[in-house]
């Protein structure tokens, strides 16, 4: 199926944009928080707690593509990493501040919300180049005939090459040295695979949202 050419930006249109973006940042604020827990899988696999919720942010960012194009796509990337960076100053702060006497959880707190440089690093530099290469992969495949006409591949195909060089890099930066880095990253890109497929008819539902949403906008 052909899909209708992205729209520009407008007031009629900016509560769709701006619903998206919003739960797409939810998503990648989120999986930067716990994403340094690694659960348990089955053949003694492993991957990120967070990774079906990183997962997802790959269906948002294809929506975005798909309805508003390639430069806003990238700005929602770039928007991502500026929203984690400021969710972590603001855990470091909160981190620091001295405790009530009576409040007894400092060290669990810390635990959870503080990150050490190493996985900040790799969590980061993960994300810039795993979802610009979705994007950039999203719409190489759609100058394709078969990429052009059928969006599940193009969202699909896209995730698939955008995890795996996030996949490695994250694991590589955040755990050498600490963890068995193939099996990690073999347990971590085997799960985002299965998820890409299972999740990939969620983009259709994002993309027809998104196209009614500003269909009856434009009919206000």
């Amino acid at each position: 199926m052909t899909q209708a050419a992205p729209v520009a930006l407008t007031d009629r249109n900016l509560r769709v944009f701006v619903a998206l973006l919003t739960i797409h940042t939810s998503l990648v604020v989120a999986s930067n928080a716990a994403g340094s827990k690694l659960i348990a899988l089955p053949l003694g696999l492993a991957a990120s707690a967070t990774v079906v919720s990183y997962m997802l942010s790959f269906v948002l960012l294809g929506s975005i593509g798909e309805l508003f194009g390639r430069a806003l796509a990238r700005l929602v990337v770039n928007l991502g990493l500026a929203a984690m960076a400021l969710s972590v100053a603001f855990f470091e702060l909160a981190i620091h501040l001295p405790a009530a006497g009576f409040w007894k959880h400092q060290a669990e707190f810390a635990v959870v919300l503080g990150s050490s440089p190493r996985l900040l690093a790799g969590g980061w530099a993960a994300y810039l180049l795993g979802q610009h290469l979705d994007v950039w992969g999203f719409f190489r495949l759609k100058r394709t005939r078969l990429g052009g006409e059928r969006l599940w591949l193009r969202s699909w195909g896209s995730t698939l090459l955008g995890q795996l060089i996030d996949t490695v890099v994250f694991i590589i930066i955040a755990f050498a040295g600490t963890a068995p880095l193939l099996r990690a990253i073999a347990g971590q890109y085997l799960v985002k695979l299965v998820i890409a497929s299972l999740t990939t008819p969620l983009i259709y539902a994002a993309v027809g949202w998104g196209r009614a949403a500003m269909a009856a906008e434009r009919h206000s």
